[in-house]
C-alpha cells in the first residue's frame, strides 16, 4: 500500500513567491510534508475505526516519505504480512474460538481454513508465541527440529487474517485518505505561502 501526496495547481503560489530563492520549493516541500502527518493520524483513526486492530500496530507500519526541494513530493507506505487471527480474538467457549476483523460484522465462530483440517485452536510454542492453529494433515510426520525431532506428529499450520497493509489500501480507508490529504493540501499550501512572504520560514 502506498499513497502520494503532491501539490497541484501552483500557478498562482509560484507567481506570489517569484523572486525569493526556492520559494515555491519550500512552500511545496513545507506543505506536503506537515499534511503527511496529519493524514497518517487520518489513516490510523480510519482503519482501528473499521478494523478490529490497535493503532499502535498501525502505527509501526506506516512509513512517512518526506518531500524535498528536489522530490517535491512525499508518500505514505505499509508493508507488511498477514496478520496473525489471533490478535482479533474476542473469546473462546466450548463452541469454539471467536473473532471479529472488521467492526462492521458480528464476531463469529471461527470455522476454519478449508484447505486444513479440523477446529481451529489456541496454542503456544516453545518460543513462546501464542496463535490459533489448525491441522495442515491428517498424517503424523516425523519432526525434524525443536524439542520433538524424531517424533511423529501431526503438522500445523497458524491462521492469519488481512495485513495492515491491506487494511490500508482497503477502497474505504484509500478514498479517505486521498479526500483528506487533498483538503489538508490546501489548507496548508495557504499557510505556507503566506509564512514565506512575512519572512517566518523556520
Amino acid at each position: 500500500m502506498e499513497h502520494f501526496l503532491e501539490v497541484k495547481n501552483l500557478e498562482v503560489a509560484e507567481a506570489m513567491l517569484r523572486g525569493i530563492p526556492n520559494g515555491i520549493e519550500r512552500a511545496v516541500a513545507g506543505t506536503v510534508n506537515k499534511a503527511l502527518g496529519k493524514v497518517k493520524t487520518e489513516m490510523k483513526a480510519k482503519v482501528t475505526s473499521e478494523y478490529n486492530i490497535k493503532k499502535m500496530e498501525v502505527e509501526k507500519l506506516l512509513v512517512l516519505q518526506k518531500a524535498n526541494f528536489s522530490t517535491l513530493r512525499g508518500s505514505i507506505s505499509a508493508k507488511s504480512h498477514r496478520t496473525p487471527l489471533i490478535k482479533f480474538m474476542t473469546s473462546r467457549s466450548e463452541n469454539g474460538i471467536t473473532v471479529e476483523v472488521n467492526k462492521s460484522e458480528m464476531s463469529k465462530i471461527l470455522r476454519g481454513n478449508p484447505k486444513y483440517y479440523g477446529k481451529p485452536f489456541l496454542a503456544t510454542m516453545l518460543n513462546g508465541h501464542k496463535g490459533i492453529f489448525q491441522r495442515s494433515d491428517t498424517k503424523r510426520r516425523k519432526m525434524t527440529s525443536g524439542k520433538n525431532e524424531g517424533k511423529k506428529q501431526v503438522p500445523i499450520a497458524q491462521l492469519y487474517s488481512l495485513s495492515i497493509s491491506e487494511m490500508l489500501g482497503s477502497e474505504t480507508v484509500s478514498e479517505y485518505a486521498i479526500e483528506k490529504g487533498q483538503d489538508y493540501l490546501e489548507q496548508i499550501m495557504a499557510k505556507e505561502v503566506d509564512r514565506i512572504l512575512k519572512g517566518y520560514v523556520k
